[in-house]
């Protein structure tokens, strides 16, 4: 009770999927659930709280390092149950639930350095047995070639009283690699005893030799790696040392010859990109390799624009290309902060030069997306109150009845053609916009208001308790009641009557507004400036 409502719903998305409470006798009280695919959070199911009524609760308690499976909405769902408990009282108990989702099994893959995927089904064809502390776990390994296993873990679901499976790939390049380490040390080991006793005959003839078989092996890995940072190291003062040190020469000759080719190269190619308009750069997939003038001009450093990314979202800073083809088309651009603080709207073409290399190209469409807001906003908004117009605020009302329980609130501007005829319509309208104002102000951020048409307008109450209601609305009633409406050397008394009604989800929308027009018809007849509830 002491999370606040949006840290407890970060804490349900970012940690887990399932956080519900339970009475100690088994009652369903709270729930949050979060749906991954849809990226929202969803009601209670009722197979957690059927699950909670039919089965014996003390085989999920006794051992808490034991993890359980339950498949919910056709998804296999990790879970874990607690007591609740103050003063050795039981109080309840809490369900915490993760979903074996993509990114689940992704993060296990991290850690355990191993491909995971989730199998619906499977045949264990070499069944054995592993147990860990009182639990017996069924797997089978295969061994498909030299350098991969896959292994099967057979898990068992509580809600559908049967098995199913986890497959993990494992490369075996390590174990092979230390199998050739060994073998390679074996030969060396047979190589350095043969050499250590030719040596004791052949000491002055070796001497030679092996600086000479150095020198042959550093121009091997020279060719190899065409590296020519390597040098040959000189010893002695003789035709060897000699012929090592023209060699190293030879060396930095080259390297700077080539290192010169590569500038020009590279200079060339900035030169062009600097000459474009827009924003370009090069990178590998996670790192920015090169950027044109363009944009150092407005992002000043690769840093910066990695904040950027990582303001939009966490998880694609880690891939440049994947973030850039998230925002290709002009329905769905970036904005992204750049000088002074100030936001800029940009889309992405992605271009593949080869097999490790991405060219991506930054068109800024600002003044297009601020043209389209300014059109989206005209199209929603209520012009004379800036609230939302009828057609807006009849598609959110019909929203909420799909996914939530609310309160909806109707009220009129009582004797409202008498002011227009006595104080004149532009009066009138500023009665409209100020009223407007003053109720918007006084609502919640979560609660909505639009303008039905002429003095009627629809308050939408994120509030699930119908006893609530009443004061709410008695209290919006009594702040336009004390408000002073001055124009014009002209104090006009306000009163709004009103009508409210409690809505429930899946309910259709001529049906709670119907409810509500007849409280609100009731306010009216009953003498107005009054609050009556249907």
């Amino acid at each position: 009770e002491h999370i606040k409502k949006d840290k407890k719903r970060y804490f349900i998305k970012d940690k887990y999927t399932h956080f519900i409470l339970f009475d100690k006798n088994k009652q369903f009280v709270s729930g949050d659930v979060y749906d991954i695919n849809s990226d929202e959070f969803i009601s209670t199911p009722n197979e957690i709280k059927n699950f909670f009524k039919s089965k014996n609760l003390n085989k999920y308690l006794k051992n808490k390092e034991e993890i359980h499976f339950i498949t919910l909405d056709y998804e296999k769902v990790l879970f874990t149950i607690e007591e609740v408990k103050k003063a050795n009282k039981l109080l309840g108990y809490i369900f915490i639930g993760r979903t074996l989702d993509s990114s689940f099994l992704s993060n296990l893959t991290k850690i355990t350095h191993s491909y995971i995927s989730f199998l619906p089904s499977y045949s264990l064809k070499n069944k054995n047995e592993l147990k860990i502390k009182n639990s017996l776990i069924n797997y089978d390994i295969n061994r498909v070639d030299e350098k991969n296993l896959f292994s099967f873990i057979e898990l068992f679901d509580e809600f559908d009283n049967s098995s199913f499976f986890i497959s993990m790939k494992i490369n075996r390049d390590f174990f092979i690699q230390i199998s050739k380490n060994n073998e390679f040390l074996f030969y060396i080991f047979i190589t350095t005893f043969i050499l250590l006793i030719m040596c004791i005959y052949f000491f002055i003839d070796k001497l030679f030799a092996k600086r000479i078989k150095n020198i042959t092996n550093i121009i091997k890995k020279v060719s190899k790696s065409n590296s020519l940072e390597l040098k040959i190291k000189i010893d002695y003062d003789d035709e060897i040392s000699y012929l090592s040190k023209k060699i190293n020469e030879m060396f930095i000759s080259i390297n700077n010859k080539q290192h010169e080719e590569l500038k020009k190269e590279r200079d060339f190619l900035q030169s062009v990109l600097d000459s474009q308009k827009n924003i370009i750069l090069i990178t590998d997939g996670k790192d920015i390799e090169s950027t044109n003038k363009k944009f150092v001009d407005i992002f000043k450093s690769k840093d910066h624009f990695m904040t950027n990314i990582a303001l939009l979202d966490n998880q694609t800073q880690a891939n440049l290309v994947n973030f850039a083809k998230k925002y290709e088309s002009y329905e769905n651009p970036a904005k992204l902060k750049v000088q002074d603080d100030n936001h800029k709207y940009f889309i992405f073409d992605v271009q593949k030069l080869d097999m490790k290399k991405y060219l991506i190209c930054m068109n800024d469409i600002s003044s297009y997306n601020e043209k389209l807001c300014h059109l989206e906003q005209k199209a929603t908004i209520d012009e004379l109150t800036s609230i939302y117009n009828k057609n807006t605020i009849t598609s959110l009302l019909n929203c909420w009845l799909e996914v939530k329980d609310f309160c909806l609130i109707i009220f009129d501007i009582d004797y409202f053609k008498k002011i227009n005829d006595t104080y004149g319509h532009y009066i009138g309208d500023c009665i409209l916009r100020d009223l407007s104002k003053l109720i918007k102000s006084f609502l919640h951020k979560e609660d909505i208001i639009g303008r039905f048409g002429g003095e009627e307008f629809i308050v939408l109450v994120d509030d699930n308790s119908n006893e609530n209601i009443i004061n709410i609305a008695t209290r919006l009633k009594q702040v336009v009641e004390d408000y002073n409406f001055v124009y014009e050397n002209h104090k006009i008394n306000v009163t709004i009557s009103l009508g409210a009604t409690f809505c429930k989800r899946n309910e259709k929308y001529e049906v709670v507004y119907k409810r509500a027009d007849e409280a609100l018809y009731e306010a009216k007849r009953s003498g107005r400036n009054k609050v009556c509830y249907n």
